[in-house]
C-alpha cells in the first residue's frame, strides 16, 4: 500500500511602501543672503531617506538645504548633511532623525542669494525605502 502526501502552502507577496511618502508641497521666499526657510514638519515614520524636488527656482538660484529632526517639546536637530538644490534637482536625502530618537523630520534651507523664491515637493520618507 502506498501513501502519498500533499502539501499544498500557500505564499503572498507583500508590496513594501515607506509610512509617510505621499508629497507635500513647498514655497521659500529668501528676502537676503543667509536667509533661512522650513518646510511644515511631518512625521517620520521610518528610517528611509527623506526626498526633495525642486520643481523651480527664480532666475537660475540655488538653496542649500538640510533634513532636521524633533519631537515634542525637544529643541530641533541637523540629523543630514547639506546640499544644494536648484530647479529640476531631485534628491533622497539620507538622515539619521530615527536613528536619534526623533519622530518629526523637516527640511531647513537657506540661500546665498537674496531675493530668491523656489518650490517643489518633498516627503520625509520614500515609497523606494532609499537609505
Amino acid at each position: 500500500t502506498a501513501m502519498a502526501v500533499v502539501s499544498i502552502g500557500s505564499a503572498s507577496i507583500g508590496i513594501v511602501k515607506a509610512n509617510n511618502s505621499d508629497d507635500s508641497g513647498f514655497s521659500f521666499d529668501f528676502e537676503y543672503a543667509g536667509d533661512v526657510c522650513d518646510t511644515d514638519e511631518r512625521a517620520k515614520l521610518d528610517t528611509s531617506a527623506a526626498y526633495m524636488y525642486c520643481t523651480y527656482a527664480d532666475d537660475d538660484s540655488s538653496y542649500y538645504a538640510t533634513v532636521f529632526g524633533r519631537s515634542d517639546g525637544t529643541s530641533v536637530k541637523s540629523c543630514s548633511n547639506t546640499y544644494r538644490y536648484y530647479e529640476g534637482c531631485k534628491r533622497y536625502q539620507s538622515n539619521t532623525v530615527n536613528e536619534e530618537g526623533y519622530d518629526k523630520a523637516f527640511f531647513r534651507a537657506y540661500s546665498s542669494s537674496e531675493f530668491v523664491s523656489c518650490g517643489g515637493v518633498w516627503s520625509p520618507d520614500n515609497v523606494n525605502q532609499y537609505q
